[in-house]
C-alpha cells in the first residue's frame, strides 16, 4: 500500500511535468527539476501560513488537473497532443531511476540511523508528516527553537503526502531530486546522441560518491540514503545552471529557472551562497552573452537577470529574516535565550578588514587568530594531502579535473559564442569558488566555536557541496558542447521606404565530435573504476546487508513496545545511562507524535540524555558516563520530573550510580526495573511506581 501512496505521488508529479512539456514548451529532462523546485515553493508557503495539510491537497488537486488537461486528446489533429514530446533520454534517466529506487527502498526498508539525522533531517520530516504541519510549528520536548530551512523536509512530504510516515520515503525524496538533476544535465540530448548521453549518465551517478567518498570504504556509505542537505545543496546549485543551459538550447521558457532558484536557496542556511553562485551564472550568461546583438532586448535581459538574485533572496528573506526572525524572538520572549552569533554583515565586514591588514576591535580582534589560522588549515587541506577530501584526493586535484572539463568543453564547443559562454561559466565559476572559500573560513573564525575551529569540523560536508556543483555545471558544458549550437539574430535594414528586418539563423557543429565521445567515455569509465576500488558493492547503497539497521531495528521495536502501554497525552522522562545524547534523539524520533522530554533544565541545557547520579558518584575514569554527567540530589531529579510536566519515565538503561542516587524515589525501590519486569515508571503523588508490562529484551 505504501508503494503505491508514493506511485501516485510520482503520477501527480508525471502529470505537472507533462503539463510544463506540451503546454509550457519546457524540455521533458528539465520537467522534473522545475516539477520539484515549484512543489517545494509551494508547500513552504502553506507551511510558513500554517495550513499545510490544505495547501498539499490543493497543491495535488492542481498539479493533476493541469497533466490531465495538457494530456487529455483532442479531436483537432491540429491540437492534439505530441505525446512523443514527452519522452527523451534525461527524461527517461528520472523516471526509471526514481520508479527503480522506489520499489527498492521499499523492499529493503533503510533506516534513519545518523547523529544529524535524528537530531534535525529526518526528525523534522516524520513531525512535518505526522502533524502536517511544518516542523518549527510543532511542540517538541527539545527547549531550541528549529529554523534549518525547510526545503529538503517540504520535499520529503510531498512523496509522503499519502500514506503512512516511513523513513525510506526521506531517501526516495532526496534520490528524486539528485536524478531530476541528472536529467537537466542530460538536458537537450537526443537518443541520436546515445553515445554522449549514456557514459554522461554513468558519470553523474558516481558523482555523489566521488566528491564524498575519500577512505577505502569499511562501513555501509550512506551517500544514496542520507537526509542531509549538503550533498542535495552541490546538486542543486549545479542543477540550476545545467538547467539554464538547457533552456536557452531548447529556447525553453526562462522562467523556469527561477523556482530552481528559489530551491537552492531553501536547502541550507549556510548553503545560501551557492544559491546566489548559481544566479549570477544564469545572469551573467544571459544579460553578458545573449543570442543577438548586445544591444538588442536589453532592458528584458537585465530585467530578468535581476530576477535571478530576487528567487533566491526572496526565499532567503521570507525563511531567514521574517520567519527566523519570529521564531527567535518567540524563544528568546519564553526562555531568554535569543540570537547569540554576530550579525552576517559585520562578519564580512571585519574579516576583509583584517585581511587588509587593518585593525579591527572588540569581539573580532579576540577572534583574529582564529580566523587566520582557519585560513592556514584550509590551505593545508587543499594543497596537501593531509586533505583526502575526494576519491581523486586533495581540493587542488578536483579543481584540475574541473577547469580540465572546462577547457575540453571550450575547445570541442562549434561556435565562438558558446566557447565564451563556456569559458565565461569556467572564469566565473572560479572566482566563486574563492568567494566561497572566504565564507567558510570566515565561519570558522567568527561563527563557529573555537574546538570546531581547530580542528575544521565537517569541512569536508561543507567543501564538497561546491566541489559537486561546479563539477555538474562542468559536465552540462560539456554535453551542451556535444551538440549542435543553433544561434539566431536579427539584422535591421534600412531602406528608402523605412526599415526592414532581416533573420538569421545559423548552426554550428561540435569541433571533434569523435574525439569528444570518447572522452566522456574515458571519464565515465575512471570514475566508475575509482568507485569501484574505493566503495565495496556490498557496503554501497545497492548492496547492504540486512544487518545493518539491526541496532536501529531493536530501538524502534522496543519504542513502540513502551508506546503502546503510553497515552497520547504522556510527556516521558528518558534515562539511559552513559548516553552521549544519540539514544534520547532516537527516542525523540521513535516516540513522536508522544513527546520525550529533554530530559534535563533548560536553562542549562542540561539533559538530553546522559547520566544522572549524586555528586559524590561522579565516574573519575574519562568517557561518555563522566563527560554527559548530570549531577541531580534526588529531590532535584524529582522536581525537574515533575516540573517539566513529565507523566511517565522510561528508564532505557539504569547502572548502579542510578539505583543507589535515586531508589528511594520508586514505590519499588526500583525493583521492577532491576530484575527486568518494566521499563516504565508513572509519575504519581506517592512517587514514581511501576507499570506492569511485558519486557521482550
Amino acid at each position: 500500500m505504501e508503494l503505491l501512496c508514493v506511485f501516485a505521488a510520482m503520477a501527480v508529479l508525471f502529470l505537472f511535468g507533462a503539463f510544463l512539456t506540451l503546454k509550457c514548451g519546457l524540455h521533458s529532462a528539465l520537467a522534473p527539476l522545475v516539477s520539484l523546485a515549484v512543489a517545494v515553493f509551494w508547500l513552504t508557503l502553506w507551511g510558513m501560513a500554517g495550513p499545510l495539510l490544505a495547501g498539499a491537497w490543493l497543491l495535488y488537486l492542481l498539479f493533476a488537473g493541469l497533466g490531465i488537461w495538457a494530456l487529455w486528446p483532442r479531436r483537432n489533429p491540429a491540437r492534439r497532443p505530441d505525446y512523443r514530446r514527452l519522452v527523451s533520454p534525461g527524461a527517461l534517466l528520472f523516471w526509471g531511476l526514481t520508479a527503480a529506487f522506489a520499489v527498492y527502498f521499499f523492499l529493503r526498508q533503510p533506516m534513519a540511523t545518523g547523529f544529524d539525522e535524528l537530531n534535525l533531517w529526518a526528525t523534522a520530516v516524520k513531525v512535518t508528516k505526522v502533524s502536517n504541519s511544518l516542523y518549527s510549528n510543532v511542540q517538541l520536548g527539545t527547549p531550541w527553537a528549529v529554523t534549518q530551512n525547510p526545503g529538503l523536509p517540504m520535499l520529503s512530504y510531498f512523496f509522503s503526502f499519502l500514506g503512512a510516515y516511513a523513513d525510506w520515503k526521506i531517501y526516495l525524496a532526496y534520490n528524486a531530486l539528485a536524478f531530476a538533476v541528472f536529467g537537466a544535465v542530460l538536458g537537450t540530448l537526443t537518443f541520436s546522441r546515445f553515445r554522449v548521453a549514456v557514459p554522461l549518465a554513468a558519470a553523474l551517478w558516481c558523482v555523489p560518491y566521488f566528491f564524498t567518498t575519500y577512505n577505502h570504504t569499511i562501513y555501509l556509505n550512506t551517500v544514496y540514503m542520507t537526509s542531509y542537505g549538503d550533498i542535495p545543496a552541490g546538486l542543486v546549485m549545479g542543477g540550476a545552471v545545467a538547467l539554464w543551459l538547457a533552456l536557452r538550447h531548447s529556447e525553453g521558457p526562462k522562467w523556469a529557472v527561477l523556482p530552481v532558484l528559489a530551491l537552492a536557496a531553501n536547502l541550507k542556511a549556510n548553503t545560501f551562497v551557492l544559491a546566489l553562485v548559481a544566479a549570477g551564472l544564469v545572469a551573467v550568461d544571459a544579460w553578458l552573452l545573449p543570442q543577438d546583438r548586445f544591444r538588442v532586448k536589453a532592458l528584458r535581459r537585465t530585467g530578468f537577470a535581476v530576477a535571478c538574485f530576487a528567487a533566491p533572496l526572496v526565499v532567503y528573506y521570507l525563511w531567514n529574516v521574517r520567519y527566523v526572525g519570529y521564531l527567535v524572538a518567540q524563544k528568546s520572549a519564553d526562555t531568554g535565550v535569543g540570537e547569540t552569533t554576530a550579525a552576517l554583515s559585520d562578519v564580512v565586514v571585519n574579516g576583509i578588514r583584517i585581511l587588509l591588514g587593518q585593525p579591527v576591535e572588540g569581539f573580532f580582534a579576540e577572534r583574529r587568530d582564529q580566523f587566520l589560522q582557519a585560513i592556514s588549515d584550509m590551505g593545508t587541506q587543499f594543497w596537501t594531502s593531509a586533505g583526502s577530501l575526494s576519491m581523486i584526493g586533495q581540493g587542488r586535484n578536483v579543481v584540475i579535473l574541473i577547469l580540465a572539463v572546462f577547457l575540453l568543453a571550450v575547445l570541442l564547443a562549434g561556435g565562438t559564442r558558446l566557447r565564451l559562454r563556456i569559458g565565461c561559466a569556467a572564469v566565473c565559476s572560479s572566482l566563486c569558488f574563492l568567494g566561497y572559500n572566504l565564507m567558510l573560513a570566515l565561519s570558522y573564525g567568527f561563527i563557529f566555536k573555537p574546538f570546531q575551529a581547530e580542528s575544521l569540523t565537517d569541512y569536508n560536508r561543507y567543501i564538497y557541496s561546491y566541489y559537486i556543483g561546479w563539477f555538474l555545471i562542468a559536465l552540462a558544458c560539456l554535453a551542451l558542447a556535444l551538440q549542435p549550437d543553433t544561434r539566431s539574430w536579427t539584422v535591421v535594414i534600412r531602406e528608402k521606404d523605412g526599415p526592414t528586418m532581416e533573420f538569421h539563423r545559423q548552426t554550428c557543429r561540435p569541433r571533434f565530435a569523435l574525439a569528444g565521445q570518447g572522452a566522456v567515455l574515458l571519464l565515465a569509465a575512471a570514475m566508475l573504476f575509482r568507485l569501484n576500488q574505493l566503495v565495496l558493492p556490498q557496503l554501497s547503497v545497492l548492496g547492504f546487508s540486512d544487518s545493518e539497521f539491526a541496532d536501529r531495528k531493536a530501538e524502534r521495536a522496543e519504542a513502540q513496545l513502551v508506546c503502546s502501554y503510553l497515552q497520547p497525552d504522556d510527556r516521558v522522562f528518558y534515562v539511559s545511562q552513559g548516553d552521549n545524547g544519540e539514544g534520547w534523539f532516537s527516542a525523540v524520533f521513535d516516540f513522536y507524535p508522544i513527546l520525550v522530554d529533554y530530559s534535563g533544565v533548560e536553562s542549562t541545557m542540561e539533559g538530553g540524555g546522559g547520566t544522572f547520579g549524586l555528586e559524590e558518584l561522579k565516574p573519575t575514569e574519562e568517557g561518555p558516563k563522566q563527560y554527559y554527567y548530570h549531577p541531580y540530589t534526588a529531590e532535584r531529579l524529582a522536581q525537574t520530573i515533575r516540573d517539566n510536566g513529565c507523566t511517565v519515565i522510561y528508564l532505557q538503561q539504569i547502572d548502579d550510580i542510578f539505583v543507589q542516587s535515586y531508589a528511594e524515589l520508586f514505590t519499588d525501590g526500583l525493583a521492577a526495573a532491576q530484575n527486568g519486569e518494566t521499563l516504565l515508571y508513572r509519575v504519581t503523588d506517592a512517587g514514581f511506581a511501576p507499570v506492569e508490562m511485558e519486557v521482550t529484551r
